[in-house]
């Protein structure tokens, strides 16, 4: 516990990273996909999301490198540096790798906003908001993307949970001192109590999000908290 307790915030920082920078870029992309369906805009987000979904974490992580240095001739700051001491370097060096995990999270979660929005358009209250004169941006935030929020939530916490399993490889490739990259060097010498205590770490955290998740259904919507 002396070594993860210094290596779970690293790991915490770049899953958090990674789902935030996904969600940020995901729902808004599915609610344009979906209020604009059959448009440029839906064929290329569909182009995005299967492209995204079809490639693996680790491969995305290689095309980033390999793109930055034959583009650019520059490499991404590998390693890490504390949050609290140097925070401008820290989001150099964390940004790759969360964009590298949350590339899958981006399709997954914009293909779901998609198809939730798609259901709630068609939707009366939806008519009946728009027939009180209220502005479209009204109607798509407050009643709208509001009541299609569950599934994204449902689906943003499993990919949270599965961040977890994604540093493994990601944080070997950027050399990031997570969870992750101990547990490969744990297998490689063969330190069976330390991925013991990592499988079990995770696992946990698993649960927890799941709990969370769960929590969160009944405050934001009534009708499963009064039921």
């Amino acid at each position: 516990m002396g070594e993860l307790k210094e290596r779970i915030p690293v790991t915490i920082e770049l899953a958090v990273f990674a789902i935030v920078l996904a969600m940020v870029v995901a729902i808004p992309l599915g609610v344009l996909s979906a209020i604009r369906p059959d448009s440029t805009l839906d064929y290329t987000a569909r182009v995005f999301t299967i492209t995204g979904i079809a490639l693996p974490t680790f491969f995305t992580a290689i095309l980033i490198i390999l793109f930055l240095v034959k583009m650019f001739d520059w490499l991404p700051p590998l390693g890490y540096a504390d949050l609290w001491k140097n925070p401008a370097t820290n989001l150099q060096q964390m940004f790759f790798p969360a964009l590298a995990l949350a590339g899958y999270d981006m399709a997954f979660i914009a293909r779901v906003t998609r198809s939730a929005m798609l259901e709630i358009l068609r939707e009366d209250y939806m008519r009946t908001a728009r027939s009180k004169g209220l502005s479209e941006r009204v109607v798509l935030s407050r009643h709208g993307l509001k009541n299609a929020f569950l599934p994204i939530l449902t689906i943003s916490g499993w990919q949270f949970g599965r961040l977890f399993g994604g540093t493994i490889i990601i944080e070997t490739i950027f050399l990031v001192p997570g969870i992750g990259r101990i547990l490969i060097e744990s297998i490689g010498h063969r330190d069976y109590v330390m991925i013991q205590a990592v499988v079990v770490i995770v696992g946990l955290s698993i649960v927890t999000i799941n709990l969370l998740i769960d929590l969160l259904y009944g405050w934001l919507d009534p009708r499963i908290r009064f039921a």
